[in-house]
């Protein structure tokens, strides 16, 4: 099954991957939610607890860095 992964000391979204469903539940930091759709000057936040994404804004300077 499709997953996605996020770093469990953070909850920053990591990156898109493939598992055995039968391991989900002993695989830290994976989900099978889905991150929202997000924009250059925004990461995706995943919140274990609430098991939801949340969207965060990057300070502006660090925004810019990202386009080149």
């Amino acid at each position: 099954m499709r997953v996605y992964c996020y770093c469990p000391e953070t909850g920053l979204y990591q990156a898109e991957d493939f598992l055995d469903e039968w391991r989900l539940d002993s695989t830290e930091g994976v989900t099978r939610i889905a991150p929202p759709i997000y924009v250059c000057g925004e990461v995706p936040v995943f919140d274990a607890s609430t098991q939801s994404w949340n969207l965060i804004k990057l300070p502006g300077e660090r925004a810019a860095s990202a386009h080149g």
